[in-house]
């Protein structure tokens, strides 16, 4: 069960107009700790991690599938100049965010060209699946499970990650997210 965040959906300056970036901005703070709590989540499920960089590729899993899914909540929002410039500055936000935490906890840099390669990978296979009613369609969730199963392994552990999360924890945090980003989106004006 993923654990509950308590995650800031609201501007401090009501009247204040809110720009794309500063919106993409705010919600690549709420993809993070999700992430980070899907991640926590499936250690505390007793899921092993051998290592921080298979921590840290299950966080950056989850954040591609957020973004993904973000860019599909605003499809009816914004006119494709928006949705772009919305998709670019929330990519760079989240690889900030996910190269920050890289640096601090492995010590290592993280290549932006590495980020948007995998980026752009993980975005081509969730395009090619169901979102109906701003819901994922089962497709997404056992492409985001695949992906988590293949940075952990299939060690007797983890064998049944990939039930984890396409069955639990991915709706779990997917409709803890669509909340936050509606709550966002509708104090944003948009």
């Amino acid at each position: 069960m993923i654990q509950k965040a308590r995650i800031r959906t609201s501007w401090k300056n009501k009247g204040k107009k809110i720009s794309v970036p500063e919106f993409a901005n705010a919600l690549s703070a709420i993809c993070w700790r999700m992430s980070l709590n899907a991640a926590k989540s499936l250690h505390q499920q007793d899921f092993e991690y051998q290592t921080d960089s298979q921590r840290l590729g299950v966080i950056q899993q989850y954040l591609f599938f957020f973004i993904h899914c973000a860019d599909r909540l605003v499809f009816d929002h914004f006119d494709q100049k928006n949705r772009a410039e919305f998709i670019n500055a929330l990519s760079a936000d989240c690889h900030n965010h996910y190269a920050s935490n890289a640096l601090e906890i492995m010590g290592q840099k993280i290549d932006p060209s590495d980020f948007v390669t995998n980026l752009n990978q993980a975005m081509e296979s969730l395009s090619r699946c169901r979102f109906i009613a701003r819901e994922p369609g089962y497709e997404m969730y056992r492409v985001l499970g695949s992906g988590v199963q293949e940075i952990l392994g299939r060690s007797q552990t983890n064998k049944w990650v990939i039930d984890q999360v396409m069955d639990i924890d991915g709706p779990e945090a997917y409709e803890f997210f669509r909340k936050s980003f509606d709550k966002l989106r509708k104090s944003s004006d948009f």
